[in-house]
């Protein structure tokens, strides 16, 4: 089972041509979307998809715990 995200804990964004680092600002829907900060400042939202993936939801970034 992957780890459960928490605030303020550091992840890293997975786009199909690199990675980024973020933060996790807040979690949202009972733990079920978290709303991430780039390093670049870019806030992106991501929800937990049935793969137990959080992904945003044009699903063009995967959030590695």
């Amino acid at each position: 089972m992957p780890p459960l995200p928490r605030e303020g804990a550091d992840v890293t964004i997975v786009w199909l041509g690199g990675t980024e680092q973020g933060v996790i600002e807040r979690l949202e829907d009972g733990g079920r979307a978290a709303v991430v900060v780039t390093e670049a400042g870019e806030v992106l939202r991501f929800v937990l998809m049935a793969s137990a993936d959080y992904l945003t939801v044009d699903r063009s970034a995967r959030l590695r715990l």
